[in-house]
C-alpha cells in the first residue's frame, strides 16, 4: 500500500513545476526582498544546482495557451528544527520539531503580468489568536506596473518594518531572526502596497490594517515605509556591494506606535556584513506592546566555499526601555551548508545573556528546503 501511495503522488507532481516565490526564488525580475537579502536561490524552472527532487517535479507545470489564466504552480516549504537549551540554575530541554509546512500555490494570468498567491503555514500555533488565519502567510493579488513596480493587494510579504523582521524562512543566515527581526513587525497583515525595484534604489511602501494574520479587522490602520539605497552600483567591486536603508512605521492597534530602522550591508567577494539598528515607541509584530523598546545587531558571514559558510553575530535588544534590567544580548554563531539552492543544513550555538543576570546555551540544529 505505501509502495501505491508513494507511486501516485510521484505521477501527481510529475505535472507541477515549482514557482518561483516572491520571497524565495528569484523570478526573471529580482524583487525588492530578494535585494535585501543577497541570497540567490536562483529561478528553479531554469536553474542546475537544484535537488534531485526539484528536478523530478520540475518538468512539467499546468500552463495554458490562448488563455487568460497562464499558469497553476505549486511548491512546498519544509524546515524542521533541533534545539538544546540549558538555562543556568534550571534543567536542560531538548526539543524537536517540524517547525514549518507550508504549501504555495501561484497562478499568472494577464500574459504573466498578474498572478493570485496563496500559502499557508499548516504548523504556525501563536497564541491568542481567535481563528485559523494566522496560518496564512500570503494571500494576494499582484500586477507588475511596469517593469520596475508591482502593486500587492491583500496579505502579502512580510511588513518591511525592519530589514531582518522581512526575511522569508529561506533567506536568513541564522536559524533564528535577530531580536529585533522577531519582535518588530514580523507578521502579515491585509492591505495595498506598492515595491519598487531600480539601479540605485529600491522601496517599499504600503497602508495596512493593523489586525496581524486577518485574525480580527477594523482596529486601526498602519502605515509602512521602507527605502534601500544602492549608490556605488557603478563603482568597482571593492565598493559596489554596499547598501543603506532605513524604515519607519507608524499605526494603530491596542495602541498607538511608531518604529524607526537603519540598516547597512557590505558584501566584497567572499565576506558579506550586516547592521541594522531599530527604535520602537510601542510595537505591532505578532505581538502588541506598548513599550518604548530597542534593538541592535551586527552580523558577518564568510563563504568558505560556495556551498560552505561560516556566521557570527552580536545582538543586543531592549525589551522596556523603562526598565534597567530588560536588556537581554545573544552572541552567535555557526555553520550553514547550501547542498543546493533550495535546500540548506544549519548549526547556530547561541549564548543568551537573561535580564535576570541568568544565562542560557542553545544549540540549534535547522535544515530548510523547497520541493
Amino acid at each position: 500500500m505505501k509502495k501505491i501511495i508513494l507511486l501516485i503522488i510521484i505521477l501527481i507532481m510529475q505535472n507541477i513545476k515549482a514557482c518561483a516565490i516572491e520571497e524565495v526564488i528569484l523570478d526573471t525580475r529580482e524583487s525588492f526582498n530578494d535585494h535585501l537579502s543577497d541570497v540567490y536561490y536562483g529561478n528553479i524552472e531554469k536553474e542546475s544546482n537544484i535537488s534531485p527532487a526539484i528536478k523530478l517535479f520540475t518538468e512539467n507545470g499546468l500552463e495554458f495557451e490562448n488563455s487568460f489564466i497562464n499558469s497553476v504552480k505549486g511548491l512546498v516549504l519544509f524546515e524542521g528544527t533541533l534545539t538544546f537549551n540549558n538555562i543556568e540554575n534550571k534543567d536542560s530541554t531538548f526539543n524537536a520539531k517540524l517547525g514549518v509546512i507550508e504549501p504555495m500555490l501561484r497562478t499568472r494570468f494577464n500574459n504573466n503580468k498578474s498572478e493570485l498567491m496563496f500559502d499557508i503555514n499548516l504548523t504556525r500555533n501563536f497564541k491568542n489568536y481567535s481563528n485559523y488565519t494566522h496560518k496564512i502567510s500570503r494571500l494576494y493579488v499582484s500586477h507588475n506596473i511596469n517593469e520596475h513596480q508591482k502593486i500587492i493587494l491583500g496579505q502579502g510579504n512580510r511588513l518591511m518594518s525592519t530589514y531582518n523582521g522581512s526575511l522569508s524562512t529561506m533567506q536568513q543566515e541564522f536559524v533564528l531572526k535577530s531580536q529585533l527581526g522577531r519582535t518588530f513587525g514580523n507578521a502579515g497583515s491585509a492591505g495595498i502596497r506598492n515595491t519598487g525595484s531600480y539601479k540605485y534604489v529600491d522601496y517599499d511602501i504600503g497602508l495596512y490594517d493593523s489586525t496581524r494574520y486577518m485574525d480580527d479587522f477594523g482596529h486601526g490602520l498602519d502605515f509602512t515605509a521602507y527605502v534601500m539605497l544602492k549608490p556605488f552600483t557603478d563603482f568597482s567591486e571593492s565598493i559596489n556591494g554596499f547598501k543603506i536603508g532605513s524604515g519607519y512605521t507608524n499605526g494603530k492597534y491596542l495602541n498607538s506606535y511608531e518604529q524607526y530602522s537603519f540598516f547597512a550591508a557590505y558584501d566584497f567577494s567572499k565576506l558579506h556584513l550586516k547592521a541594522e539598528y531599530a527604535d520602537a515607541d510601542g510595537y505591532n509584530g505578532v505581538y502588541n506592546s506598548n513599550n518604548k523598546a530597542e534593538g541592535f545587531y551586527t552580523s558577518a558571514s564568510y563563504d568558505i566555499t560556495p556551498k560552505l559558510s561560516l556566521i557570527a553575530r552580536y545582538d543586543f535588544f531592549n525589551e522596556d526601555k523603562t526598565h534597567p534590567d530588560a536588556k537581554t544580548g545573544e552572541y552567535t554563531a555557526g555553520i550553514t551548508y547550501k547542498m543546493y539552492k533550495n535546500m540548506k543544513f544549519m548549526i547556530n550555538y547561541v549564548r543568551r545573556d537573561l535580564p535576570n543576570h541568568n544565562y542560557s546555551n542553545m544549540f540549534l540544529f535547522a535544515t530548510r528546503f523547497i520541493i
